[in-house]
């Protein structure tokens, strides 16, 4: 019997149950053009798409894909940055009956052919200026289409012309005749699409092929449900009563080919028919003029985000009170991250937590009542947790550290074709094993200490990197940090700092572990500092860790820290 103490922590409204409706991810969409077909679904560079004519787009491309032959199973893949195209294909996907695979724009052409020839991808979709890498992919792998849309052909009408001018060639949005001419492209997809019959939708079928990271690994296709999605998506709103359906405007500048910014921005949003604040990339200034031009109520991001828009000095300027609430999620929220940021906004930042397998959002902290500052929260609506200890998988008693489990309707379906590391992840009887390290207090708030690949064991001690850097986070002259455990050649391993300065200031070595131990315990300290400029963080914000330690991995270091730069 599994005790909820979190329950009496809710916000008033939050129900402790949610009912997972049987639908398909799709008819949030339809539900949305029923009921506000005027309002703005996408707003891109001052360019509006009411939920009217993107409910028509995404039955016109579903309809195409249904006359080319696509099939009920088929996968799709996305190769698309967060502009129209990417809602309009997602959903059109979903509704012709395909698996949607989402990719990542960024990766290599290498990383992108392992996952889609894993994924057995029939079609795929990509901006045009990714060209060169779909052209190196499709020497592997036979895709029976290619679809290619520019970044232009959504823009205001203002900007296209300035566009095709300025930018089209120069940065290579355009393709090659050969490649163009065994290609299909969006635009005359949707202008020509021939009528056909679109397929009655399961709603417990396949609908999103998600590859987890791989940053301890090899990246694996996480399943997913239209239920599993659905759910988390009713369980998201479900967190936030005060919402007003068809009044709220969502900043999205998480990638749609994350689970996070799949399910916090994309399929939240058209839940409750909000705009969709389109953010290709994340860029500080475009961010804040975003905000400025677009109004947003609501801003899923990540630590990295909100740091750099608290690291502006007049970000006050550009109308940011217009925020009312900010889930941070994807990596640890520092403290002084979180304070600095809501200083500056008076919104409303709230850590949460989740993976891909988990739809992804499984605790978030309250929005209303209190919040517990560096703990991830309270877990959603049907959301059950427990602590069991990593060697019995026994559960363990409050406040003592274990792997967290979670279970709920958000869960994954499992792994793709991968049936031994699904039944690792998932026990028999629906938990799934999350790989963290975490710990319940008695009022059921929950805090993860590290991921259990990421403790470093040091001689006899366990040392959790993100005690040191919430520690980091508090010098006034520290942006950015991470702590690693380096392999010596000796078979120690060694702990090592390493710290990103805000502009304009400089600092030693010496002067950042003197901070350190001032606040803590000897054990715990960096043997050395290291400066840069910036940290390896993938793309959707978490720092790679195994990137900051691949130069040390077989070195032992050096007994003088190294020197501050330009010192």
């Amino acid at each position: 019997m599994i005790t909820k103490p979190w329950l009496a922590h809710y916000d008033p409204g939050v129900p402790h149950e949610i009912s997972v409706p049987a639908i398909a991810l799709p008819e949030l969409l339809t539900a949305a053009a029923r009921d506000y077909p005027q309002a703005p679904a996408i707003l891109f560079y001052s360019s509006i798409i009411s939920y009217a004519e993107l409910d028509r787009l995404v039955t016109r491309f579903a309809q195409a894909l249904c006359s080319a032959g696509l099939q009920p199973g088929d996968r799709v893949a996305l190769v698309l940055p967060n502009v129209p195209q990417a809602v309009i294909c997602y959903y059109g996907a979903l509704r012709a009956g395909a698996t949607v695979v989402l990719a990542n724009p960024l990766f290599d052409a290498s990383s992108l052919a392992r996952q889609l020839e894993d994924a057995q991808v029939t079609a795929i979709v990509a901006l045009s200026m990714f060209h060169p890498l779909i052209t190196t992919v499709r020497t592997r792998i036979a895709f029976k289409q290619v679809i290619y849309t520019n970044l232009k052909e959504y823009l205001p009408a203002s900007q296209r012309g300035l566009f095709t001018l300025l930018r089209q060639d120069h940065e290579g949005h355009r393709v090659p005749e050969d490649e163009a001419r065994r290609s299909l492209w969006l635009a005359r997809m949707l202008a020509q699409y021939p009528a056909a019959q679109l397929p009655q939708l399961d709603p417990n079928a396949p609908a999103v092929l998600l590859y987890t990271g791989g940053t301890t690994g090899e990246a694996k296709g996480v399943v997913h449900t239209h239920r599993s999605l659905v759910a988390n998506t009713v369980q998201t709103v479900a967190w936030m009563p005060t919402l007003q359906r068809g009044r709220e405007r969502v900043l999205c500048a998480l990638p749609f080919s994350h689970s996070y910014g799949m399910t916090s921005c994309l399929n939240f949003s058209v839940q409750i028919a909000a705009a969709m604040i389109l953010l290709p990339t994340f860029e500080t200034q475009n961010v804040l003029h975003a905000i400025r031009r677009d109004r947003p109520t609501l801003f899923p991001g990540v630590p990295p985000m909100y740091a750099a828009i608290t690291d502006v000095k007049d970000a006050r300027s550009y109308g940011l009170s217009s925020l009312h609430a900010c889930l941070s999620g994807a990596a640890p929220l520092p403290v002084e991250v979180q304070e600095g940021f809501e200083r500056i906004t008076r919104a409303r930042l709230v850590e949460g937590y989740g993976l891909s397998e988990a739809g992804p959002v499984t605790h978030v902290n309250p929005f209303a009542g209190p919040r517990r500052t560096g703990f991830i929260g309270l877990p959603l609506p049907s959301t059950e947790a427990r602590i069991v200890d990593v060697a019995t998988g026994e559960d363990v008693s409050v406040g003592k550290i274990g792997e967290l489990l979670v279970r709920g309707p958000q869960i994954m379906q499992g792994y793709w074709n991968r049936p031994d590391e699904t039944a690792e992840a998932l026990t028999p009887d629906g938990w799934l094993r999350t790989g963290d390290l975490a710990r319940m207090e008695a009022d059921g708030f929950f805090q993860v200490i590290e991921r259990k690949k990421e403790m470093i064991v040091a001689g006899r001690y366990n040392i959790y990197p993100r005690d040191i850097e919430e520690v980091l986070y508090e010098h006034p002259k520290v942006l950015d940090a991470a702590v690693a455990g380096v392999p010596r050649a000796t078979g120690d391993t060694d702990v090592r700092a390493f710290v990103v300065l805000r502009r304009g200031e400089s600092a030693t070595a010496d002067e950042i572990l003197q901070f350190l131990r001032e606040r803590l315990s000897a054990y715990k300290l960096p043997s050395a500092i290291e400066f840069r400029e910036a940290l390896p963080r993938s793309f959707i914000g978490k720092v790679l860790r195994r990137v900051l330690v691949e130069g040390w991995r077989d070195e032992a270091p050096s007994d003088e820290p190294p020197p501050a730069p330009g010192s």
